[in-house]
């Protein structure tokens, strides 16, 4: 007799059970999943409407998560691993709360709503400090969470749709970072009206330039002086005597030798 989870629905020893047919690597990994240790039990007993929720999840080209149960057991499929990275596959099975972990604060009350079966979620270009691979990233993402109904009329879990907005996101800051430094250019006079206003254009981009110093040097000179400075790098460094921000930088320093 094969084993549970590559058995159909009517029991008989068989081929992959239509619903987990297909669906690329996350469809093989589902298949040889030992969900006898799951909540979940085994697929032959699964709702109806989890197995329909999960081949519609399979079969599609965007990104797909879906939880079930109370814990929100997690499933996704191919496209969603670009998003998941580093945590697949080992996320496969497990509590939607221990995948997220990181975000939980953002999503949960999320999808506490869509729990209620009343109605869903839509996000648009949301952030989300997630770490896939070891380390926090700046995503942005528009993803929806919608209820799915248990065989009993109940909310048996939820289903979400995902597409990843981060490149566009941060490409069109940094293009208006770019075009906040071009438009100041023109009301240079001086190279020190130059320097002062070249540093207004990263006070409107703290997320990429968290800090910056421009130094300058006067013509002959042999010392850079401090000619602006981003201000959250003046919060970064605290006097422990008052608590209060303080500027670690060295206003002087000395300027290169130009070769003779």
């Amino acid at each position: 007799m094969k084993p549970d989870n590559l058995m159909s629905d009517t029991g008989a020893a068989s081929a992959t059970p239509g619903f987990l047919a297909g669906g690329g690597e996350m469809g093989a990994l589902i298949r040889s999943h030992d969900w006898s240790a799951s909540p979940l039990g085994r697929p032959a007993i699964w709702p109806q409407s989890l197995k329909t929720a999960i081949r519609i999840m399979l079969t599609s080209r965007q990104p797909i998560w879906i939880g079930w149960g109370r814990e929100l057991i997690f499933f996704f499929n191919d496209p969603y691993k670009s998003i998941i990275g580093g945590k697949q596959p080992v996320a496969l099975g497990q509590p939607t709360e221990v995948v997220w972990r990181e975000i939980w604060h953002d999503i949960s009350p999320l999808l506490a709503t869509a729990l209620t079966g009343v109605e869903g979620t839509f996000d648009n270009e949301k952030l989300l400090i997630m770490e896939r691979n070891g380390f926090p990233e700046e995503t942005y993402y528009t993803f929806s969470y919608s209820p799915i109904p248990d065989d009993d009329g109940s909310t048996g879990g939820i289903i979400c749709a995902n597409s990843d907005d981060t490149a566009r996101v941060l490409g069109e800051r940094q293009l208006m970072l770019l075009r906040e430094l071009a438009a100041s250019a023109p009301d240079a006079r001086t190279w020190r009206d130059a320097s002062s206003l070249s540093m207004r254009a990263p006070r409107t981009n703290p997320r990429d330039i968290p800090f910056a110093l421009l130094y300058t040097t006067e013509p002959g000179g042999d010392q850079a002086k401090v000619a602006g400075a981003r201000a959250a790098f003046r919060r970064h460094h605290r006097s422990r005597e008052q608590g209060r921000p303080r500027l670690a930088v060295h206003r002087d320093v000395p300027a290169r030798r130009r070769r003779s």
